[in-house]
């Protein structure tokens, strides 16, 4: 097995088949098992649908190199877009295959629930592995499979916070956000990407800024990982490339990991009520405040406000509590400048409630006025 310390200098098409760490290996590239002719990201990079598998025993090989690098990371990060999704039933922009584990048929996305991809990362926080997660998808799978809301950075925007609405393409990062993204892109020695195409987005940077620490050895740096069927424009830039299913790689992962596989279930948000007491936040601003007390009325008719966001301070209505639990706010907000006013309808997920009752949230997205 390579060593951790050093990569050699090999020709770029070994690299982007197994990536530095598996280039000096004598394996096979992967399979193909779907072959596209249309750019799985139109507009960006012009990088073909066509997917890969990784041979058996290949791919058994590339995950103990990963369990590898995870073990010897002290700020591991993960940074996962639609692919880890895909066998939960949300489609993503980049398959063309067709293929998808399980299918909503027709039931609301905010139904969907987490994968196995999903819960062993989870675990692999739970137990000090993982450090950030940086979220490109809206969904809100991880905190379903029970990731705490302050480990996650969902950068491209979110179902589940009023606060942070989802960024179109040519849209502008939320600053505070973007800003924690830098932080990270400085500080992670290891970065994980999983699911993601990585076709130009500006968030990418916390993969291709390692990965360039790494080629330039800068002490620490231990460079990038990709999991994916699809190949990326970043190949070649990564530590180790596997070409996988997500949930077939990450199980695996646990058992070269000696980590029981963690049980897939449905998530269940505990019953809290209407009338939230937390202790340490201020009812005025939503933020943490030693020695305050904040009481949030989310009963239905109950009056709230935003407090941060591109639109903080938007005004709105407690209408309804979602199947799951979650709470549906209907707020007036001018969506021009100089135009009417309209009603728009977001979600509070639950676990927003859940991490401010344990003190491990620095704010809380709304208020009472």
């Amino acid at each position: 097995m390579s060593s951790l310390a050093s990569f050699p200098p090999l020709p770029s098409d070994a690299m982007s088949w197994h990536g530095f760490l598996g280039s000096t290996e004598s394996w096979p590239p992967p399979k193909l098992t779907f072959k596209s002719h249309h750019p799985a990201r139109p507009g960006y990079a012009s990088i073909d649908a066509s997917e890969y598998r990784d041979n058996p025993s290949v791919l058994l090989s590339k995950v103990h190199m990963l369990a590898e690098l995870i073990k010897a990371s002290n700020n591991f990060l993960v940074y996962s877009g639609a692919g880890i999704s895909t066998n939960s039933g949300i489609g993503d922009y980049a398959s063309k295959s067709g293929t998808r584990g399980v299918d909503l048929m027709g039931r609301s996305p905010f139904l969907a629930q987490p994968t196995l991809s999903h819960f062993v990362l989870t675990k692999l926080y739970s137990l000090g592995y993982l450090k950030e997660w940086i979220q490109q998808n809206h969904d809100g799978l991880p905190q379903k499979s029970g990731l705490p809301q302050s480990a996650i950075n969902e950068i491209h925007g979110s179902w589940y916070n009023p606060t942070n609405p989802v960024v179109q393409m040519s849209g502008n990062l939320r600053g505070d956000l973007f800003q924690r993204l830098l932080e990270w892109e400085d500080k992670t020695d290891l970065c994980l990407s999983v699911g993601t195409s990585m076709s130009g987005m500006n968030s990418d940077r916390v993969f291709t800024g390692v990965c360039g620490r790494k080629m330039e050895n800068v002490q620490g740096a231990l460079g990038g990982i990709i999991i994916s069927s699809q190949k990326t424009q970043h190949d070649n830039l990564s530590s180790l490339r596997i070409f996988a299913d997500i949930d077939t790689a990450l199980t695996m992962l646990c058992e070269v990991m000696e980590i029981d596989v963690p049980e897939v279930k449905d998530y269940r948000c505990e019953e809290m009520g209407g009338i939230y007491v937390f202790e340490g936040y201020c009812g005025e601003t939503g933020r943490r405040k030693e020695g305050e007390r904040m009481k949030l009325d989310l009963s239905i008719g109950a009056k709230v406000k935003t407090t941060s966001g591109p639109k903080i301070g938007m005004r709105g209505t407690v209408t309804s509590r979602m199947k799951e639990g979650h709470y549906k706010i209907r707020f007036e907000v001018q969506l021009k400048e100089g135009g009417a006013m309209r009603y728009i309808e977001r979600v509070l997920g639950m676990w927003w409630l859940a991490g401010a009752g344990d003190g491990g949230m620095e704010e809380i997205p709304v208020i009472n006025f």
